[in-house]
C-alpha cells in the first residue's frame, strides 16, 4: 500500500514538474516600421516536445488600433540562428527579420515583392497587469482567423 502512494505522489510530481515547464514564453515589443509607423508586436513560444525549442505564434498591430479586432495573425517560422519569418494570415505581408538581444531588425515586404520598408522592433517588459490583455488579443486573432 506504501509503494502504491508513494507511485501516485512521483506522478504527481511529475506531472507538476512537466506543466511548469511547459509554460509558453511571453514576449513583447514596440517599435516602427519605416521609422514612421508605430506598432507593437506579441509573440508566445511553446517548447516543441521534440527538442524543446520554442515555437511560436504572433499578432502584430498598428498602435493607434490596440482594438482586438485589429490585430494582424502572424504564422512564425524560425531556424534556430535567430533569423525569423513572419507570415501575416491572407498574405497581406511578410516580415524578414533578425533577432538580437534588443528585439528585431529587417524588412516588411508587401505580396506582390514591390514594397519593402524598414523594420524596428524593441523588446519590452511585459507588464503583469497587460499579460491577460495581450494573450486574449491573440486568442481572439487566432480564432477570428480560424473559425469556421
Amino acid at each position: 500500500m506504501h509503494i502504491r502512494f508513494i507511485a501516485i505522489l512521483a506522478l504527481l510530481f511529475v506531472s507538476l514538474q512537466t506543466r511548469a515547464q511547459e509554460k509558453p514564453l511571453l514576449l513583447l515589443y514596440t517599435g516602427e516600421i519605416d521609422g514612421k509607423i508605430p506598432v507593437t508586436m506579441f509573440l508566445e513560444g511553446v517548447p516543441d516536445p521534440c527538442n524543446g525549442e520554442p515555437k511560436y505564434r504572433g499578432i502584430y498591430t498598428y498602435n493607434k488600433q490596440l482594438d482586438r479586432e485589429k490585430w494582424l495573425l502572424l504564422t512564425v517560422d524560425y531556424n534556430g540562428k535567430d533569423q525569423y519569418v513572419m507570415v501575416e494570415t491572407g498574405v497581406s505581408g511578410v516580415l524578414i527579420l533578425q533577432r538580437s538581444e534588443e528585439g528585431f531588425t529587417g524588412s516588411w515586404i508587401s505580396p506582390d515583392g514591390k514594397t519593402i520598408r524598414k523594420v524596428t522592433l524593441r523588446k519590452k517588459e511585459l507588464p503583469a497587469n497587460k499579460q491577460e490583455f495581450y494573450e486574449d488579443a491573440l486568442e481572439h486573432t487566432h480564432y477570428r482567423y480560424n473559425d469556421c
